[in-house]
């Protein structure tokens, strides 16, 4: 009779004299007469009379199966060998499966591997545990403790399992629940363990029962909801857990409702689910290995494309930066020459023509025009390589203000609102060439008769003091630049390409106010467009 795991066995027979009785199970020490890995046998001999009676009294756990057969002896042993085969053959296959757990394990380390060895570990320590093979050849006189490593190993079947499953989502961004719901079975299983341990069996076997049909149902649940993840994988995942759910109602229901005549349907579906589950797990771990291996392809070709593309990108770069540089020195020498001849001329000529004094006016503001996109160009070559060092001073924002506007020739049309002592410790060049840029832009595509209005205030922000330069003019609504592109390398307004620009200003301004450690940031209200530049004081 079977299994092993029956905690006492009485077998009382009836002889001429009297009634007689045996007794065997896994909770009497020094019982083995009748022990035999997976279950028990006796043998009696047939009363005289071939009218043989028998009672057998049975102590076990609640679902536990209990097969029972008389057979004569030689079929008996032959049958007590077969039985022995399966056992051998069960607990064999899960060795195998371990060890190519710990194989691949040692080859390719990853959480989900290392997790499912512990847990075909623990699955092999219940089977050795269950079928009796640790009582009968580890401690035959300690058999309660044989029956708590079984309970135990029992119950920490489950918790893995959900250790496991846990395992092929952590990449993934799970449901708030999901979460709590493991560390749920987990405590239901640390609860049934110490329910073992003090003698409530019988509650902590309800426990686990709940616990076995709802782990499942949550992870499908889980997967279902978990965004981002492969369709492909999310069905194999989802296969997985109904293969153990249906095995799980399968063996319950053979223990509850046994079919006639085949008193082994439980032990075979016991066995098809150690064999199945665990299979079913490295399945779906290879195939799990086998999609990162692609996706590592696929980031491995990506990342390719990107490096050659960026090595491209910076040999164009270098190219562009060569050729300004060159452009840049050919064309200052003859600037410079063209200037000076200017200058000669001017003084030879009859200074009372206007037309002609007009004509050397616009040739020496083509030249300064000139000269400042090739300057304009230079800086943005020495933004791209990062090459202009810092100089800070302490610097009178007011007053430094004011001399930027008179060296614009400006005076006039611009409001200042900004206190005399307001102090800004920063590079004086760096800041000149932004306030430069935002002034002759703002001037530039304001109305005449408007006037460009700047505002400077301190401000405190992360305990840090600040300064907050705000600079506006009004614009109309079909010049105003694109808040998306406005400081965009080369970004000129559609409507503005007839007024000479590089479409390279505000791009330094931003560049420059990143280096200073600030930011500048556009906007357009009430057809003004305001530039606030923020800088630490």
């Amino acid at each position: 009779m079977g299994p092993y795991f029956l905690k006492e066995i009485e077998l009382f027979r009836l002889t001429a004299k009297a009634w007689i009785s045996e007794q065997a199970g896994s909770r009497l020490s020094g019982s083995q007469l009748h022990g035999n890995i997976g279950g028990y046998l006796f043998l009696m001999p047939p009363s005289p009379e071939n009218m043989n009676t028998y009672y057998l009294k049975v102590r076990a756990s609640s679902l536990t199966h209990i097969a029972v057969s008389a057979h004569p002896w030689p079929n008996s042993n032959l049958r007590s060998s077969e039985h022995l085969l399966g056992i051998g053959a069960q607990i064999g296959i899960l060795i195998a499966i371990f060890a190519f757990s710990l194989v691949s394990l040692g080859l390719s380390p990853s959480t989900v591997m290392a997790r499912f060895s512990v847990s075909v570990a623990n699955l092999i320590l219940c089977l050795l545990s269950g079928s009796g093979i640790l009582a009968i050849y580890l401690f035959p006189q300690e058999p309660l403790l044989n029956e708590l490593i079984f309970n135990w190993a029992l119950c920490l079947r489950l918790g893995l399992w959900i250790w496991v499953s846990q395992a092929f989502l952590t990449t993934y961004k799970t449901p708030n629940w999901y979460k709590t719901s493991c560390w749920a079975i987990f405590c239901l299983v640390g609860i049934s363990m110490m329910l073992i341990g003090i003698g409530k069996s019988n509650i902590s076997n309800g426990l686990m029962l709940t616990g076995i049909i709802l782990a499942p149902i949550i992870q499908i649940i889980a997967i279902i909801n978990t965004p981002n993840m492969r369709r492909s994988f999310q069905t194999a995942l989802i296969s997985g857990f109904c293969i153990s759910i249906i095995l799980i109602i399968l063996a319950i229901l053979a223990v509850l409702f046994p079919i006639q005549n085949n008193s082994q349907a439980p032990i075979y579906l016991s066995r098809l689910a150690d064999f199945v589950n665990p299979l079913v797990m490295l399945s779906i771990i290879v195939f799990q290995n086998r999609l990162v291996r692609t996706e590592l392809t696929e980031v491995k070709t990506a990342l390719t494309e990107t490096q050659l593309r960026s090595e491209y990108e910076g040999k164009l770069l270098k190219d562009r930066r060569t050729l300004i540089d060159m452009l840049a020195h050919e064309l200052k020498n003859p600037l410079a020459s063209i200037g000076l001849a200017i200058d000669s001329l001017s003084q030879s000529i009859d200074t009372n023509n206007a037309h002609d004094q007009r004509r050397l006016k616009n040739i020496n503001r083509s030249i300064l025009n000139m000269d400042g996109i090739i300057e304009r160009c230079n800086l943005m070559n020495l933004i791209d390589q990062k090459s202009l060092p810092l100089s800070s001073s302490e610097i009178y924002l007011r007053t430094f203000i004011c001399e930027t506007i008179e060296n614009l020739h400006c005076d006039q049309q611009v409001y200042i609102d900004i206190p005399n002592d307001l102090i800004i410790n920063t590079d004086p060049q760096f800041l000149q060439i932004i306030l430069s840029n935002l002034i002759e832009n703002g001037l530039k595509y304001s109305p005449t008769s408007c006037k460009l209005r700047i505002v400077a205030r301190p401000f405190t922000a992360d305990h840090h003091r600040h300064i907050r330069i705000t600079i506006s003019n009004p614009v109309q609504q079909d010049l105003a630049p694109d808040p998306q592109s406005v400081f965009q390398r080369f970004y000129r307004h559609p409507l503005a390409q007839k007024t000479r620009g590089s479409g390279l200003g505000l791009y330094i301004c931003k560049e420059l106010c990143t280096l200073l450690g600030g930011q500048i940031e556009y906007q357009y209200i009430n057809n003004e467009a305001i530039f606030v530049i923020e800088l630490p004081q």
